[in-house]
């Protein structure tokens, strides 16, 4: 999947992304892209280098390395 699939599908739903981090731990996250649910924002997720999602249980703003993605579900 490439970053335009991850970002329409996070568009609409919340999705779950198991990853590894960059100390090597995995986490799992439940986030979305879905307008209603993320703040405003003045800077596009796309115009950023890694996949950019707002972490619904932390309530933030996160930067996921779109190759340590392990599932998008």
């Amino acid at each position: 999947m490439n970053k335009e699939n991850y970002i329409t599908s996070l568009q609409s739903g919340v999705r779950t992304i198991t990853f590894t981090k960059k100390d090597g731990t995995e986490r799992i996250m439940k986030a979305t892209l879905q307008e209603g649910v993320i703040p405003v924002t003045t800077k596009s997720p796309t115009e950023r280098p890694n996949l950019v999602v707002f972490d619904t249980e932390k309530q933030g703003w996160r930067s996921i390395v779109i190759t340590s993605i392990k599932t998008f579900t």
